[in-house]
């Protein structure tokens, strides 16, 4: 529980640590002086069906909805074993800070097929702060009919 505190009191001073300047019409933040951590953080999806069992899918693509940008990233058998196994599947990382800009809104447009149907098609918006990726909107978990 000590360490519950101490890591959301990291959180707080380095969310308060980024300084806001105006620039134009634009906000524009500063983050030199902000400290990030060392961790990788992804916002994924959880696909279950009615029974509540996870969903295995053949592939998926996440597309920046903007101007149609693949974004779906390909992983190692091992990865994807355990994508399926679980029934939760990437949206993004932050490793994706390349095509996500800082402090905007991006829309990103996740489908996911089992042989070549789609079964689920979902809207999410991210950004990103000073360090990491976060999830603006979208359901994170979602009933999918076979």
């Amino acid at each position: 529980m000590k360490r519950i505190n101490i890591l959301c009191a990291l959180l707080i001073a380095v969310t308060l640590s980024c300084s806001k300047r105006e620039l134009g019409s634009e906000e524009v933040q500063d983050c030199s002086t902000v400290y990030c951590t060392e961790e990788l953080r992804w916002i994924a999806v959880k696909l279950v069906d009615q029974s509540g069992e996870p969903v295995i899918l053949d592939r998926i693509k996440v597309t920046r909805v903007a101007d149609g940008k693949d974004l779906t990233k390909t992983y190692h058998s091992d990865e994807w074993y355990t994508h399926r196994r679980l029934g939760s599947y990437p949206i993004a990382s932050d490793i994706d800070h390349e095509h996500i800009p800082q402090f905007k809104h991006t829309k990103l447009r996740f489908q996911g097929y089992i042989g070549n149907r789609e079964v689920v098609k979902a809207d999410y918006v991210v950004t990103f702060d000073c360090c990491h990726i976060a999830l603006v909107s979208g359901e994170l978990e979602l009933v999918v009919s076979r």
